[in-house]
């Protein structure tokens, strides 16, 4: 356990240093950028809207596009988790590192599945820090522009000079933006399907940068990583669908299903991963 956390250490460090840490600079600077351009918006460019208050954070969120930069820095640092790792053993430092260490093969997975998981959950992390940093900043500046604005309830009334410090709170725009609410759910059982999907492709992508052996594996192996997103943003996917369908679908039982079966196929794949390794020679 020990030699485990050991190289499961180093390989964080090391990934970090090799591209995680310019993916989290990019995709965050760009984000705020987003986010501050969403919220001073032109005048000339006023939102309709049917309630009287004005839905700050969630509608700057959602209107600014750092729900698909998150995503695709979340797809890239998972591209980037399979090329380092399968990248691994052309590396003379990185064999010496794993020959040197008394570990069984079945160690060096897990040590890779660690630094992974560690990977993902500081990509969430600081999202998710620089997401409530980023509150009060963010709404002063859309109060600010939304106080100059004209709010249009139909044809024949429209409202000016409306009290633009009504909001919903930070704590409902977690609620009501899709972004917000898919990524970093307060509820227990979205959570949990956020964990499991993860949890899964995770375990996938590590086991498809550790196996080399036939392509069609390694193929099944990415649609099983698809499957664990599909699966961490159900939400997401059932809020767009009722706004395009005019539904009103929810999440349960759903979600409840995709997390245990997310669950099942990861710990069968964490097995299979384990007697696969133990066939190879070079680790």
């Amino acid at each position: 356990m020990k030699n485990t956390l050991k190289l499961s250490n180093y390989l964080f460090v090391w990934f970090f240093q090799k591209s995680e840490k310019f993916i989290l600079s990019i995709s965050l600077i760009v984000g705020i950028l987003l986010l501050f351009a969403a919220g001073n918006f032109s005048q000339n460019n006023a939102y309709e809207h049917i309630a009287i208050e004005f839905r700050t954070y969630d509608l700057v969120v959602d209107y600014s596009g750092v729900g698909i930069l998150f995503f695709l820095g979340l797809v890239t640092l998972f591209v980037s988790i399979f090329l380092q790792i399968n990248a691994f053993y052309t590396n003379g430092k990185g064999m010496y590192t794993i020959f040197t260490l008394p570990m069984k093969k079945h160690q060096v997975f897990f040590a890779f599945f660690l630094s992974a998981c560690a990977a993902i959950g500081l990509y969430f992390a600081v999202w998710l820090i620089a997401m409530l940093l980023l509150y009060y900043p963010v709404t002063s500046v859309y109060e600010e522009a939304a106080s100059k604005a004209v709010l249009r309830i139909s044809e024949e009334v429209t409202l000016r000079e409306f009290n633009t410090y009504i909001t919903n709170g930070l704590f409902l725009a977690f609620h009501r933006s899709i972004f917000l609410s898919c990524c970093f759910p307060v509820s227990w059982i979205q959570a949990l399907t956020l964990a499991g999907g993860l949890f899964l492709s995770s375990g996938a992508v590590v086991f498809a940068g550790l196996y080399n052996e036939y392509v069609f594996v390694r193929i099944g192996l990415f649609l099983v990583v698809l499957f664990g997103f599909f699966t961490a943003f159900y939400r997401g996917w059932v809020l767009f669908e009722n706004q395009l369908l005019y539904s009103s679908e929810t999440i349960l039982p759903c979600s409840g299903v995709l997390f245990a079966a997310a669950v099942l196929l990861g710990i069968l794949l964490i097995f299979a991963a384990v007697y696969r390794l133990k066939r190879r020679k070079d680790i």
